[in-house]
């Protein structure tokens, strides 16, 4: 049976984190004459293709000990789809100490709640 959600409102992405999750469902109900009604639902994903934003600018940010250590990460861009490769390069500035170890990680950062509210404080809406 074909159908479409047309005139139906999804403002956000289908998303699974730590705290939050956005879930849209299909929901079929058969009802029955002298039967109790058969329920069925499954989740559909929703993504918004966005646009590629007009300005990208690189990142570069610098980090270090003062008179020790002084270490330069520069990014290609600041914005990255989930399929890109994040390229950049670690610059060492400075260094008067010796270095066992060093990692380079990316890491999710889930915010909920507060973020909404000064989303919504600044006007932010979509139609209506």
């Amino acid at each position: 049976v074909p159908f479409n959600f047309r005139g139906v409102e999804k403002l956000h992405e289908t998303y699974h984190g730590r705290n939050v999750s956005v879930k849209y469902f299909v929901q079929v109900e058969v009802k029955r004459q002298w039967l109790p009604p058969i329920t069925a639902e499954h989740e559909v994903l929703v993504q918004i293709p966005g646009v590629e934003p007009s300005v990208n600018e690189p990142i570069k940010m610098e980090v270090g000990i003062e008179d020790c250590l002084h270490i330069e990460f520069e990014y290609e861009k600041r914005c990255y789809h989930l399929h890109d490769v994040i390229c950049g390069q670690i610059n060492f500035l400075l260094v008067r100490i010796k270095i066992k170890h060093m990692e380079l990680a990316v890491i999710r950062r889930e915010t909920s709640g507060e973020g909404l509210a000064q989303s919504a404080a600044m006007g932010g809406s979509n139609g209506g």
